[in-house]
């Protein structure tokens, strides 16, 4: 988890959990049945998954209308959030425990390397190397979050580049001010410092 607190406003302390942070265990999280023909993510009572080419997501993206893009970003997002909160108890697990719990489900899952990066009070999670489209993967991972941690999060798509994505987590009214701020062409670095000052 990278830290940029003490380069853009005053510090504060996090309380570091004593204990250590548990590592994702992989094992039985994708069950390939082949007798069967499913495959099963979550071990032998998981859900039922298909596995998509990209190229097959990335045709439904340019050809359906937005809500439905989103609605399909949220469906995977939640999916992976579920299986991420089954490890772990959401509401008392340390940042660094239920980030890796998130990490590991969404690397299973093929969205990328997630991490999470701190600006002040505003949380953006980072996806490396993420073969979804930008208009799959913000929602995505907003339910995941959502899921995994029982609480609404609004989101919005800060960058995006050849390998990474990266997607600032709050409230509606902030997302919407850091929105209109990047659409109005402030840097969203930027935006991030102002959202600081009036909060996420």
């Amino acid at each position: 988890m990278t830290d940029l607190t003490l380069s853009l406003c005053r510090p504060y302390k996090l309380k570091k959990s004593a204990m250590a942070v548990p590592s994702f265990d992989p094992t039985h999280a994708v069950r390939f049945d082949l007798p069967h023909g499913s495959v099963r993510a979550g071990g032998d009572s998981g859900e039922r998954v298909l596995l998509v080419p990209t190229s097959a997501l990335d045709d439904l993206v340019l050809s359906a209308p937005q809500e439905a893009v989103e609605a399909l970003g949220r469906a995977l997002g939640a999916a992976i959030g579920r299986r991420a909160a089954s490890r772990l108890d959401p509401r008392s697990a340390p940042i660094d425990a239920f980030v890796t719990q998130l990490a590991g489900e969404a690397a299973i899952a093929g969205v990328g390397a997630l991490s999470i990066e701190r600006w002040g009070r505003a949380l953006v999670v980072v996806v490396e190397d993420s073969p979804l489209s930008s208009a799959l993967l913000a929602p995505l991972v907003a339910a995941a979050v959502e899921a995994a941690s029982g609480k609404h999060v609004a989101c919005a798509l800060l960058s995006r580049d050849e390998r990474t994505a990266r997607v600032l987590l709050g409230s509606e009214t902030g997302i919407a001010r850091a929105r209109e701020w990047i659409a109005s062409g402030i840097p969203w670095g930027e935006a991030l410092v102002k959202l600081h000052g009036g909060g996420v």
